[in-house]
Protein backbone atom coordinates (compact mmCIF):
# COMPACT_ATOMS: atom_id res chain seq x y z
CA UNK A 1 0.00 0.00 0.00
CA UNK A 2 1.60 3.23 -1.19
CA UNK A 3 0.40 6.49 0.70
CA UNK A 4 0.03 8.66 -2.65
CA UNK A 5 -2.18 10.90 -3.54
CA UNK A 6 -5.71 9.95 -2.42
CA UNK A 7 -9.09 11.15 -1.87
CA UNK A 8 -11.14 10.56 1.53
CA UNK A 9 -14.01 11.33 -0.08
CA UNK A 10 -13.28 7.95 -2.26
CA UNK A 11 -12.84 6.11 1.00
CA UNK A 12 -15.81 7.05 3.42
CA UNK A 13 -18.40 7.11 0.30
CA UNK A 14 -17.66 3.26 1.31
CA UNK A 15 -19.59 3.72 4.62
CA UNK A 16 -22.96 5.00 5.65
CA UNK A 17 -23.88 8.08 6.11
CA UNK A 18 -23.67 8.24 9.74
CA UNK A 19 -20.20 7.28 9.49
CA UNK A 20 -19.00 9.18 7.12
CA UNK A 21 -18.54 12.85 9.19
CA UNK A 22 -16.47 10.95 11.87
CA UNK A 23 -14.90 8.45 9.25
CA UNK A 24 -13.39 11.67 7.19
CA UNK A 25 -11.71 13.37 10.66
CA UNK A 26 -10.28 10.58 10.97
CA UNK A 27 -8.57 9.65 7.68
CA UNK A 28 -7.41 13.53 7.80
CA UNK A 29 -5.79 12.82 11.12
CA UNK A 30 -4.12 9.20 10.63
CA UNK A 31 -4.37 8.80 6.68
CA UNK A 32 -1.84 5.89 6.24
CA UNK A 33 -2.43 4.09 9.49
CA UNK A 34 -6.69 3.87 8.79
CA UNK A 35 -5.72 2.57 5.45
CA UNK A 36 -3.48 0.15 6.71
CA UNK A 37 -6.40 -0.99 9.02
CA UNK A 38 -8.72 -1.25 6.49
CA UNK A 39 -6.62 -3.25 4.49
CA UNK A 40 -7.02 -0.88 1.38
CA UNK A 41 -5.92 -2.29 -2.17
CA UNK A 42 -6.44 0.43 -4.97
CA UNK A 43 -7.95 -1.37 -8.27
CA UNK A 44 -6.70 0.01 -11.47
CA UNK A 45 -7.59 -2.81 -14.39
CA UNK A 46 -8.31 -2.42 -18.38
CA UNK A 47 -9.67 -4.98 -20.45
CA UNK A 48 -10.13 -4.81 -24.15
CA UNK A 49 -11.32 -7.79 -26.23
CA UNK A 50 -13.56 -8.62 -29.59
CA UNK A 51 -15.98 -10.93 -30.01
CA UNK A 52 -19.37 -12.06 -32.11
CA UNK A 53 -22.64 -13.40 -30.61
CA UNK A 54 -24.73 -15.08 -33.61
CA UNK A 55 -28.46 -15.32 -33.20
CA UNK A 56 -31.54 -16.34 -35.23
CA UNK A 57 -33.36 -13.44 -35.99
CA UNK A 58 -36.90 -14.74 -34.77
CA UNK A 59 -35.50 -15.53 -31.49
CA UNK A 60 -33.95 -12.09 -31.16
CA UNK A 61 -37.04 -10.16 -31.89
CA UNK A 62 -38.33 -8.29 -35.67
CA UNK A 63 -37.37 -5.19 -37.30
CA UNK A 64 -40.06 -3.84 -35.74
CA UNK A 65 -39.37 -4.63 -31.99
CA UNK A 66 -36.11 -5.25 -31.12
CA UNK A 67 -35.25 -7.74 -28.91
CA UNK A 68 -32.14 -8.06 -27.02
CA UNK A 69 -32.31 -10.81 -24.35
CA UNK A 70 -30.35 -13.44 -26.33
CA UNK A 71 -27.71 -10.20 -27.01
CA UNK A 72 -27.65 -9.50 -23.31
CA UNK A 73 -26.94 -12.81 -22.47
CA UNK A 74 -24.29 -13.44 -24.41
CA UNK A 75 -22.84 -10.42 -23.92
CA UNK A 76 -22.74 -11.34 -20.34
CA UNK A 77 -20.79 -14.70 -20.93
CA UNK A 78 -18.61 -12.75 -23.15
CA UNK A 79 -17.50 -10.51 -20.10
CA UNK A 80 -17.78 -12.99 -17.78
CA UNK A 81 -14.81 -15.14 -19.50
CA UNK A 82 -12.38 -12.11 -19.94
CA UNK A 83 -13.25 -11.12 -16.73
CA UNK A 84 -11.87 -14.75 -15.31
CA UNK A 85 -8.81 -14.39 -17.77
CA UNK A 86 -7.98 -11.08 -16.41
CA UNK A 87 -8.71 -11.80 -12.91
CA UNK A 88 -11.48 -8.88 -12.72
CA UNK A 89 -13.03 -9.80 -9.88
CA UNK A 90 -14.40 -6.70 -7.83
CA UNK A 91 -17.49 -6.51 -10.15
CA UNK A 92 -19.84 -8.57 -11.93
CA UNK A 93 -20.60 -9.39 -15.76
CA UNK A 94 -24.24 -8.83 -15.06
CA UNK A 95 -23.20 -5.18 -14.13
CA UNK A 96 -21.66 -4.45 -17.40
CA UNK A 97 -24.24 -6.51 -20.02
CA UNK A 98 -27.13 -4.65 -18.57
CA UNK A 99 -26.19 -1.30 -18.98
CA UNK A 100 -24.12 -1.82 -22.40
CA UNK A 101 -27.45 -3.17 -23.64
CA UNK A 102 -29.52 -0.52 -21.85
CA UNK A 103 -27.47 2.26 -23.95
CA UNK A 104 -27.42 0.19 -27.25
CA UNK A 105 -31.00 -0.38 -26.86
CA UNK A 106 -31.63 3.67 -26.47
CA UNK A 107 -29.22 4.45 -29.08
CA UNK A 108 -29.88 1.85 -31.73
CA UNK A 109 -34.34 1.35 -32.61
CA UNK A 110 -34.07 -0.50 -35.51
CA UNK A 111 -33.07 -3.60 -37.07
CA UNK A 112 -29.85 -3.79 -39.85
CA UNK A 113 -32.03 -4.92 -42.99
CA UNK A 114 -31.21 -8.12 -44.78
CA UNK A 115 -27.68 -7.69 -46.15
CA UNK A 116 -27.14 -4.43 -44.35
CA UNK A 117 -24.24 -3.62 -41.25
CA UNK A 118 -25.68 -1.03 -38.94
CA UNK A 119 -22.51 0.62 -36.65
CA UNK A 120 -22.98 1.72 -32.99
CA UNK A 121 -20.76 3.83 -30.64
CA UNK A 122 -21.71 3.31 -26.48
CA UNK A 123 -19.47 4.96 -24.32
CA UNK A 124 -20.32 5.88 -20.51
CA UNK A 125 -18.91 6.28 -17.08
CA UNK A 126 -20.58 4.79 -14.14
CA UNK A 127 -19.60 4.16 -10.55
CA UNK A 128 -20.17 1.11 -8.82
CA UNK A 129 -20.59 -0.02 -5.52
CA UNK A 130 -20.37 -3.87 -4.23
CA UNK A 131 -20.45 -5.56 -0.85
CA UNK A 132 -19.68 -8.61 -0.13
CA UNK A 133 -18.60 -11.05 2.44
CA UNK A 134 -15.01 -10.83 1.77
CA UNK A 135 -14.67 -6.69 0.59
CA UNK A 136 -16.61 -3.24 0.00
CA UNK A 137 -15.62 -1.73 -3.34
CA UNK A 138 -16.03 1.02 -5.10
CA UNK A 139 -15.05 1.24 -8.56
CA UNK A 140 -15.56 4.05 -11.43
CA UNK A 141 -16.17 2.28 -14.96
CA UNK A 142 -15.34 3.80 -18.17
CA UNK A 143 -17.17 1.62 -20.81
CA UNK A 144 -16.67 2.11 -24.39
CA UNK A 145 -17.57 -0.32 -27.16
CA UNK A 146 -18.56 -0.48 -30.73
CA UNK A 147 -21.24 -3.28 -32.07
CA UNK A 148 -21.72 -3.90 -35.63
CA UNK A 149 -24.59 -5.08 -36.37
CA UNK A 150 -25.36 -7.17 -39.61
CA UNK A 151 -28.12 -9.31 -41.09
CA UNK A 152 -27.89 -12.35 -43.65
CA UNK A 153 -29.11 -12.19 -46.91
CA UNK A 154 -30.24 -15.46 -47.89
CA UNK A 155 -32.65 -17.12 -50.38
CA UNK A 156 -34.42 -19.05 -47.53
CA UNK A 157 -35.40 -16.03 -45.78
CA UNK A 158 -33.70 -17.14 -42.54
CA UNK A 159 -32.09 -14.06 -42.11
CA UNK A 160 -29.63 -14.41 -39.03
CA UNK A 161 -28.56 -11.39 -36.92
CA UNK A 162 -24.82 -11.56 -36.40
CA UNK A 163 -23.01 -8.83 -33.61
CA UNK A 164 -19.85 -8.62 -33.46
CA UNK A 165 -17.76 -5.83 -31.57
CA UNK A 166 -14.67 -4.59 -29.81
CA UNK A 167 -15.14 -4.01 -26.00
CA UNK A 168 -12.80 -1.63 -23.58
CA UNK A 169 -13.68 -1.72 -19.97
CA UNK A 170 -11.21 0.71 -17.62
CA UNK A 171 -11.38 0.19 -13.71
CA UNK A 172 -10.17 2.86 -11.22
CA UNK A 173 -11.15 2.38 -7.57
CA UNK A 174 -10.98 1.51 -3.82
CA UNK A 175 -11.57 -2.31 -1.89
CA UNK A 176 -11.05 -2.81 1.76
CA UNK A 177 -11.54 -5.48 3.72
CA UNK A 178 -15.55 -6.48 4.91
CA UNK A 179 -14.78 -7.66 8.56
CA UNK A 180 -12.54 -4.22 9.22
CA UNK A 181 -14.99 -2.06 7.66
CA UNK A 182 -17.64 -3.44 10.06
CA UNK A 183 -14.91 -3.06 12.94
CA UNK A 184 -14.08 0.48 11.67
CA UNK A 185 -18.30 1.50 12.10
CA UNK A 186 -18.64 -0.18 15.44
CA UNK A 187 -15.97 1.67 17.11
CA UNK A 188 -17.34 5.21 14.70
CA UNK A 189 -20.43 4.40 16.46
CA UNK A 190 -19.33 4.04 19.71
CA UNK A 191 -16.92 6.70 20.18
CA UNK A 192 -14.96 9.63 20.25
CA UNK A 193 -12.85 10.45 17.05
CA UNK A 194 -10.19 10.26 19.47
CA UNK A 195 -11.20 7.13 20.95
CA UNK A 196 -11.30 5.33 17.36
CA UNK A 197 -7.76 6.54 16.57
CA UNK A 198 -6.78 4.92 19.58
CA UNK A 199 -8.26 1.66 18.79
CA UNK A 200 -6.43 1.89 15.26
CA UNK A 201 -3.35 3.07 15.95
CA UNK A 202 -3.60 0.30 18.97
CA UNK A 203 -3.90 -2.69 16.43
CA UNK A 204 -1.73 -0.86 13.32
CA UNK A 205 1.52 0.02 12.79
CA UNK A 206 2.91 1.70 10.11
CA UNK A 207 6.47 0.84 8.16
CA UNK A 208 8.52 2.64 6.02
CA UNK A 209 7.39 -0.17 3.38
CA UNK A 210 3.60 1.51 4.20
CA UNK A 211 4.96 5.24 3.00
Amino acid sequence: MALVLYTGNELVGLFSPEVREKGMEIFNRIPGTLLKFLDEKKIIKKVLFKDDILAIGKIMGTEKQKDLNNFKKSLRDSIKSRFRQSNVTEIQPEDFSEDITAHYRDQSRSWAKPGEKLSTIVRYTKEYQVKNLQQWTKVHAYVYIHIIEECENNWFGNNNYKFGYDLSIELTGISIDTAKALKFSQLVAQGTVLDSIRAIEAQTTLTWNDL
